[in-house]
């Protein structure tokens, strides 16, 4: 069976005019050209794909530059060098035109003043280069990644390969040259191998487990059982590690996220407790944060009382935080009593809670954003409004309604344990008052009510933002945010 042959390789062997073609122009200190090898300083390196080309060396229809070497630098212009290309002689990687490599193995480089001799120089390059000057020169295409993500670096057109591979900390930028250590470049270089390699095991898995599923599984399913596809060991952590934890989920890939925490939370308990506790804090604090920017965008004085219902229906922990004390939700638009025999009337309230420690029930009757909460002053003073008196005369009614009627409305919540010993009431509605007078007014009102606690719908937020301020984790003081240049 005949190996595979690239397609460079194997268009060159069916070449019968002797091509592709290179031509050596030696030059002295004055960039003059030179046939004594006594004054070479400078060799330039050109190149053709065309067919039976000129003798000049320098007969630009024909030729093109690929490299420029001299004792303290080798330098190759990757250029598109297949004759039959529509980009013939233009630049691979963009705005790169040149590849500097320092010497670093041994001394200078030896000045080829021949075809041979090239050979032997281009031997003696990087692993992960091209070496064949007749297939073209550069990065092999498996790393053509760092040189096409240097290029999206404005200003820049030279990558320089220098410093020994052990010398660390020799990535610079300095424009339009950008230095890249011989040691970042050999790391990056067994990282994409690497990569490669995952990619290439987990691609064969892949392809023999659809084979086996639809040719044997899906014909014979009682002699072959379904083969499942695995994750390569490490897969996730080398992912979240190269993305350094920033990856960009689909919507399938996060709900898939949370099914495979959920699927080992039980392994992650014994194995992870810090990291699975911590995961939990980190979920909490960013609910939390959304929760805060929902709220914040329902305060609009145009929000309906039926958009703040359905909110609050779905998120009743918000609704913790007007009560001193912890408090469960029972059920919203509870059922309160006050039917007639003939069925007729009855009252609802907005949300039905109880105390967790006592299990004494609560009423909280909500309102809208934009309602007043003060009339116009009188005698120098700010009566409540007729919207907030009369929120308040509606929940004390509930009130005295639930507690007459408890013992035929209030069956299942008397067996489950709750209580209407002493039922507290709260009342959600309006803004707080901007100027001092009508905060007074409004503190003096709701401070003499009694069994009724009265709070605003921003009052609100801001105990939910001062919870979260409260859990969420500071900084050291001093502590500065990494500067972009350590990423380099």
């Amino acid at each position: 069976m005949m190996a595979s042959v690239p397609n460079s390789e194997y268009r060159y062997s069916q070449r019968t005019d002797g091509g592709p073609f290179a031509g050596l122009l030696l030059l002295d200190n004055q960039g003059i050209p030179t046939n004594n090898k006594e004054e070479v300083v400078r060799v330039d390196v050109y190149y053709s794909d065309k067919e039976t080309p000129e003798e000049d060396a320098t007969d630009e229809l024909q030729w093109i530059q690929i490299m420029s070497i001299t004792e303290d630098q080798i330098s190759i212009l990757p250029v598109q060098q297949r004759g039959d290309h529509p980009d013939y002689g233009q630049p691979l990687y963009g705005n790169i035109e040149e590849l500097w490599i320092a010497p670093y193995t041994h001394g200078p480089y030896d000045l080829p003043t021949s075809i041979e001799e090239l050979d032997e120089l281009l031997e003696s390059l990087p692993v992960g280069f091209y070496k064949n000057w007749r297939y073209g020169l550069g990065l092999r295409w498996e790393f053509r990644s760092i040189i096409t993500t240097i290029s999206d670096i404005p200003g820049v057109s030279i990558v320089y390969f220098h410093a020994s591979q052990q010398s660390q900390g020799t990535d610079h930028i300095k424009p339009p040259v950008y230095l890249l250590g011989m040691n970042s470049y050999h790391q990056l270089r067994q990282e994409i191998t690497r990569a490669t390699t995952r990619h290439q095991r987990a691609a064969r898995k892949e392809k023999i487990a659809i084979c086996h599923n639809r040719l044997l599984h899906r014909v014979a399913p009682q002699q072959f059982d379904v083969k499942h596809l695995s994750l390569p060991q490490d897969a996730l952590a080398n992912l979240s590690a190269s993305s350094r934890g920033q990856i960009t989920l689909t919507k399938r890939d996060q709900r898939a996220a949370v099914s495979l925490v959920r699927g080992h939370a039980s392994a992650l308990v014994k194995s992870e407790p810090a990291a699975l506790l911590q995961l939990k804090q980190d979920i909490e604090l960013v609910t939390l944060r959304e929760l805060i920017g929902r709220c914040s965008e329902l305060l609009d004085k145009s929000t309906t009382e039926p958009k703040w219902q359905s909110f609050l229906s779905a998120n009743p922990f918000i609704l913790t935080m007007a009560f001193h004390y912890p408090v469960i939700m029972i059920e919203d638009q509870p059922y309160v009593g006050g039917k007639l025999h003939t069925g007729r009337g009855g009252s609802q309230s907005d949300f039905l809670l109880a105390a967790a420690a006592t299990n004494n029930l609560a009423l909280v009757e909500i309102k809208r954003p934009g309602i007043p909460l003060l009339a116009n002053d009188y005698r120098g003073i700010y009566p409540p409004s007729a919207e907030l008196s009369g929120a308040v005369a509606q929940v004390v009614a509930q009130r005295a309604e639930f507690q007459s009627s408890f013992k035929h409305v209030g069956t299942d919540l008397d067996r489950q344990g709750y209580r209407p010993h002493s039922i507290a009431c709260v009342v959600i509605i309006g803004l707080k008052p901007k100027d001092e007078e009508r905060a007074k007014g409004f503190e003096q009102y709701r401070h003499s009510l009694h069994g009724v606690h009265v709070i605003t719908f921003d009052e609100l937020v801001e105990r939910l933002q001062s919870l979260y301020d409260l859990l969420a984790p500071r900084e050291p003081a001093g502590t500065a945010k990494p500067d972009e240049s350590d990423l380099f």
